[in-house]
């Protein structure tokens, strides 16, 4: 997950060449290239973006661990009073939440089945809503749970309870505004998330400060 490719252009007969001095064993050849880019990398990155990069590394780390053993309880609610109750991955935070209904709830919100939009979600599963309950009531004893998302359909809203218990609900057009604004640079994946967070928190105290508008935000 924390691998990419690079490729570049090398005249075949000095890599064939290269190749013959490693007895045709690519793997070590490739081996000493990346000990090479190490070396690269060691020598001439400064510390500051060194930090940055580690810091990068174990957030994308626990982002992993999240997603190999937790999952979200999600509900959604259509204009049609139809509910549908799961559990999927990859879901772990308000910023992933947002950014399935950015990026594909929204467009397919009034057209679709809730069965159809369930679809685009990883490695999910059916719950019945008595089943969603007791989950729901576990989560705060149970860190498999990341997290419980309730898309409103209906009204416009995106509920999620975190893993302190509290469950706040936002306009879905509010968290469509602020990622229009995140995703519209050429940012890392950490540097989005920061920016989103700091988005909300920005919203959350303007809306606690000056009183709640109705279909904003709400604190339940």
């Amino acid at each position: 997950m924390f691998d990419t490719n690079f490729d570049f252009d090398y005249n075949r007969y000095k890599l064939n060449a290269v190749i013959d001095c490693f007895n045709h064993e690519e793997e070590e050849l490739r081996m000493e290239l990346i000990n090479h880019m190490e070396k690269l990398y060691d020598e001439l990155v400064p510390p500051e973006v060194k930090e940055k990069v580690d810091q990068e590394i174990l957030e994308e780390h626990n982002r992993q661990w999240q997603y190999d053993n937790c999952f979200a309880l999600i509900h959604m609610h259509d204009a049609d009073d139809v509910n549908v109750f799961f559990v999927a991955k990859g879901v772990n935070s308000l910023y992933d939440a947002a950014l399935k209904y950015y990026c594909d709830l929204a467009d397919m919100k009034d057209e679709y089945s809730l069965d159809s939009m369930m679809d685009t979600f990883d490695s999910y599963d059916y719950l019945d809503e008595p089943v969603f309950n007791v989950l729901s009531d576990a989560q705060a004893n149970d860190k498999r749970i990341s997290c419980e998302v309730h898309y409103d359909f209906e009204v416009g809203t995106l509920e999620m309870r975190g893993s302190d218990g509290t469950m706040v609900g936002y306009d879905m057009n509010v968290l469509s505004n602020i990622l229009d604004n995140v995703e519209c640079g050429k940012y890392s994946e950490v540097q989005k998330r920061v920016m989103f967070n700091e988005d909300i928190e920005t919203y959350l105290q303007e809306i606690n400060g000056e009183g709640q508008d109705e279909g904003s935000t709400m604190h339940l």
